[in-house]
């Protein structure tokens, strides 16, 4: 009896019982790129409706998952160990997962690349994956030395962004200077922009058949196309710009290839 229940202990710390990971659901599309790049693929019991769409960046990955609508019945029927969003499903239900037993785990704001490798290794020890997650933060991309060049980001519907986005942490990775000077996202700046014309648009989301494009969008100002004109344009890929991952520094990286490509 003595040996059997030795045995037993020696089972269950085994390396086999040691590597035994959560099984997870992701709400969102950003969630879903954690999920998909840190977790295996044995722990995932559904992703977000969206993990599919053009928008999600780890999208081939997804082929073959289950994927389940972000409400509480759904998810529970699944009995995942946790449920990972950043702004999927109802906030409420929160709480409800955890009285059922399932961990509820939050992506946190992230505006630069520390934030972006912070987010990244907390949601790979939550799934198991630390290690994979140090992987990953490790090969980021270091930043490009500064060009000097100035840059304004561009989108259908007439929005930039400013000082604390995730896009101006991405242009200086890249060794540019935003030609946005205000916080956050707002309208560009047109009347800025004639006087003070950027080398580099950086434009996003006109491909998008689902991006809403205002007819009437400062986009389509020909004080922007002035502004532009000898500007040189790169192609942003829209889907690392959606969530505050380690593949934020990869399309830094990919910027500044395209600019130099350009000269």
């Amino acid at each position: 009896m003595m040996r059997w229940a030795l045995l037993f202990l020696l089972t269950l710390s085994s390396p086999a019982a040691a590597e035994v990971r959560p099984t997870v659901v992701s709400l969102d599309y950003c969630a879903d790129q954690f999920v998909l790049g840190l977790a295996d693929r044995e722990q995932v019991r559904a992703l977000s409706k969206d993990s599919v769409r053009p928008f999600s960046y780890l999208r081939s990955r997804a082929e073959g998952l289950p994927r389940v609508r972000s409400v509480a019945e759904d998810v529970i029927a699944l009995q995942p160990d946790i449920v990972v969003r950043s702004w999927g499903g109802d906030a409420r239900a929160l709480a409800f997962y955890e009285r059922m037993g399932i961990r509820t785990v939050q992506i946190g704001y992230a505006s630069d690349m520390e934030g972006a490798a912070r987010v990244t290794r907390e949601i790979g020890t939550v799934l198991g994956q630390a290690a994979r997650a140090e992987a990953l933060i490790a090969s980021m991309p270091p930043a490009v030395p500064a060009t000097g060049q100035s840059a304004l980001y561009i989108t259908p519907g007439g929005v930039t962004a400013g000082e604390g986005t995730m896009v101006d942490a991405i242009m200086h990775r890249a060794g540019l200077e935003n030609a946005a000077t205000g916080a956050g996202w707002y309208s560009l700046p047109l009347e800025t922009l004639v006087t003070r014309r950027p080398a580099v648009a950086l434009t996003a989301f006109f491909g998008f058949d689902d991006y809403a494009f205002d007819q009437w969008s400062s986009a389509r100002h020909p004080a922007l196309a002035y502004a532009l004109k000898d500007a040189k344009v790169v192609t942003m890929t829209e889907s690392r710009l959606t969530c505050p991952a380690w593949f934020v520094a990869d399309e830094a990286r990919d910027v500044a290839v395209a600019l130099e490509s350009a000269q």
